[in-house]
């Protein structure tokens, strides 16, 4: 309890400047009543510590090499990155959440609630303050989504410092404790099943078309991710996930697509990125997969950015006769969406086509090409 106490309710003092909040109280703020930790006394415990600068950005990595990135990948789980707590925080947050969206039953994003724990190594120099900036992430971002947490929990441990999320229905509540959420962000009695409404693998069906949408709006970057960890080179910035307007709408229509029964099967693009989530679906055949639409909508020349950089989002795949119902819905909601191709029932193999122009730019420098080598 002493241990819990001190890193809840203690006072942070970092990089020379004390916090104003204690983590409980960031934490209380955005946690129904039964789920909090309040403390009567007043704690004199304090936690000073420094930030820790991300590491430099290493060499580029080379899209040659795309598929030793996937087996690496493939091969381990994500480890905190301290350096990237407040990234890391919000991509956890983000996953936890669309994991849900593939579960049956009637429920809509208002009506979830997170449950959190953090298990932490507070030896390091550096895991204080990538804790406090863990939980001051974790608060911001489901208070911008207006959502709540149903509790929280903290332990020290001398393993690997880590953030497990379980998603919830909210208890009854009355009307004032949503917040400023409303329709069709809510449902009147939700209900949250426990076996998912789609497959999380391809059918091996070559019309089908395989679709990705990011669930926001951030920059494809490599800082924090597990590629970078698994390789040692340094990655740059991780992406800023903070568009929750943007999450909240992708979110409401994918699932209604879900409830629609429209999707044959889906998968969240979290850890790991895009890539691996399209590999760990691709379980019974293989896939052609083409980045350009995704290459061209973000002005991104690195097909390895989008691959590995781990911004939230999901992959689904639809039958060819619902496509421009999808189409539809989606261009309704604002809400991008890329199609990646079709799966490929006599391969087993994802092969990546990635190029940043568009097809009339191709076939003009075609022709320049050939006017120059004429005599």
């Amino acid at each position: 309890m002493a241990e819990k106490t001190s890193a809840l309710h203690a006072t942070y003092v970092i990089d020379g400047v004390q916090e104003e909040y204690t983590p409980a109280q960031l934490l209380d703020a955005v946690t129904e009543a039964e789920g909090r930790h309040p403390y009567a006394g007043l704690s004199d415990a304090r936690a000073v510590d420094e930030t820790l600068d991300p590491p430099f950005p290493g060499p580029d990595f080379d899209p040659e090499r795309v598929q030793d990135y996937l087996g690496r990948v493939l091969a381990t789980r994500k480890r905190l990155p301290a350096a990237e707590a407040e990234s890391y925080t919000r991509i956890r947050v983000a996953s936890a959440l669309v994991d849900a969206v593939w579960r049956t039953g009637r429920f809509r994003l208002g009506d979830l609630r997170l449950d959190a724990a953090w298990r932490w190594d507070e030896a390091p120099v550096g895991a204080r303050a990538a804790f406090y900036a863990s939980v001051r992430a974790a608060a911001d971002y489901v208070d911008a989504l207006g959502l709540k947490f149903c509790g929280y929990r903290y332990s020290r441990t001398s393993g690997p410092s880590e953030l497990t999320l379980r998603t919830r229905i909210a208890r009854d509540a009355d009307e004032e404790d949503y917040g400023f959420i409303s329709e069709p962000f809510r449902s009147e009695h939700p209900v949250l099943g426990a076996r998912r409404a789609c497959p999380a693998t391809l059918a091996p069906d070559p019309q089908s078309w395989v679709v990705y949408i990011p669930f926001d709006t951030a920059d494809y970057r490599l800082g924090g991710s597990l590629l970078v960890q698994e390789t040692g080179q340094g990655g740059g910035p991780a992406p800023q996930i903070t568009d929750a307007d943007y999450f909240m709408d992708c979110y409401e229509v994918v699932r209604e697509l879900v409830e629609d029964g429209i999707l044959l099967s889906g998968a969240t693009v979290g850890e790991g990125g895009l890539l691996r989530t399209v590999r760990q679906m691709a379980a019974d055949c293989g896939i052609g997969l083409d980045l350009s639409d995704v290459m061209r909508a973000g002005q991104e020349q690195d097909p390895v950015r989008i691959l590995f950089s781990e911004v939230p989002g999901v992959v689904v795949q639809i039958n060819d006769a619902d496509f421009d119902y999808l189409d539809a819905e989606l261009l309704l909601q604002d809400v991008a969406f890329y199609p990646l191709g079709h799966p490929d029932p006599d391969r087993t193999d994802v092969r990546v086509k990635a190029s940043a122009k568009s097809g009339i730019q191709t076939i003009l420098e075609s022709l320049i090409r050939n006017a120059e080598g004429e005599d």
